[in-house]
């Protein structure tokens, strides 16, 4: 089933390769205009005198894994099923709900880490510095587990919502959450006391500063990521219950 998702995936970029190909490349150089470039003015280090480029690059990354995977999920997973086009089909697969989640899971992965990959190349052309290649693996690896936890959200969303105004409120929602909630643009020492304690302890927070510890500072919290893990293989299995339950009305 993953092997027949994964094929889909790829036809699907190779039938429109010119919006592939300018979603991979224009969107980091987008990003990195928009954000990057007018934040360092602002803040030219961060509090532990890093560079701003180099601090928000794994940031620009995770909203690029963010971005993409919003798209593929609602494509998959929204759009066909509201629309009944392909996706009743698939479901009559002898495959089990959960197993089905966890195919479109991994294919977004797949698919994410390939635009990742172009993103890193690209942003890293604008660097002061690049980091060592053992980064880009590093980041890499966080962006599998990023995509994880993010694409069983927005599945979430996709099984259980039926109005298309309301999904893209939801998910636009996430999207500025993601952006001004998670430490991505700058470090929650700047927000008031209480708003920036809630805020680094949502999950997401804790990932992106995690991954920062790992690339500035070498440190690892192996806890965070274990219970990171486990929560997404459980969300996981929830997603399959609703989506059963789903085709069952």
């Amino acid at each position: 089933m993953i092997k027949a998702l994964f094929f889909r995936r790829l036809w699907l970029m190779g039938h429109r390769p010119m919006m592939t190909f300018s979603f991979m490349v224009i969107l980091p150089l987008l990003l990195h205009i928009s954000i990057t470039m007018v934040m360092k003015n602002i803040l030219v280090r961060s509090l532990d005198q890093i560079p701003y480029e180099l601090w928000i690059f794994p940031g620009i990354i995770l909203i690029i894994a963010s971005m993409s995977t919003f798209s593929m999920i609602y494509r998959d997973l929204f759009y066909l099923r509201i629309h009944k086009k392909s996706f009743l089909p698939m479901t009559l697969a002898p495959y089990t709900k959960t197993q089905f989640i966890l195919g479109f899971l991994i294919t977004s992965i797949v698919e994410t880490s390939i635009y990742v990959i172009v993103a890193m190349a690209v942003l890293t052309v604008f660097l002061p510095t690049p980091f060592h290649i053992s980064t880009y693996f590093i980041i890499l690896i966080f962006t599998f587990l990023y995509t994880f936890i993010v694409g069983n959200i927005i599945i979430t969303f996709s099984v259980v919502t039926d109005r298309i105004s309301i999904y893209l409120f939801i998910l636009l929602t996430m999207f500025l959450i993601i952006l001004f909630g998670t430490g991505i643009l700058v470090e929650f020492e700047f927000y008031p006391k209480t708003i920036g304690i809630i805020l680094s302890n949502f999950p997401l927070s804790m990932f992106l500063s995690n991954l920062r510890e790992v690339i500035f500072f070498n440190r690892i919290d192996w806890f965070q990521i274990f219970i990171s893990i486990m929560v997404a293989i459980s969300w996981t299995w929830v997603n399959g219950y609703l989506l059963k339950r789903k085709l069952n009305q």
